[in-house]
């Protein structure tokens, strides 16, 4: 039996698996603004301290918009300009994935 989506469940799929990574980081992403586009998350982030925060909490960050959303790149935003931009699969992960699958 083949589902079919309509828009409207796309829609929400994409805005529940956003708040729940959203809940999973409260402190860093629940004042930032956040967007899907294509293959990519944009955090538009309020304040400078917000960037910095993310920052510091980059890879556990990366790992859990992988994992949660699939998003392959994050861009993270401040006053209209990318700040930073990274693929959300490290190297390493990847490596690793290959490696199960070789066996």
């Amino acid at each position: 039996m083949k589902i079919q989506l309509t828009t409207q469940d796309l829609a929400l799929l994409e805005d529940l698996r956003l708040y729940r990574l959203r809940q999973r980081f409260t402190k860093s992403l629940g004042l930032c603004s956040l967007h899907l586009k294509s293959d990519t998350l944009i955090v538009h982030c309020p304040e400078p301290w917000v960037v910095d925060r993310l920052l510091n909490d980059l890879e556990r960050l990366l790992k859990a918009i992988w994992i949660i959303a699939g998003i392959k790149y994050v861009s993270i935003c401040y006053a209209e300009e990318e700040i930073h931009r990274a693929k959300t699969r490290s190297i390493r992960q990847r490596n690793l994935s290959q490696s199960v699958k070789s066996r």
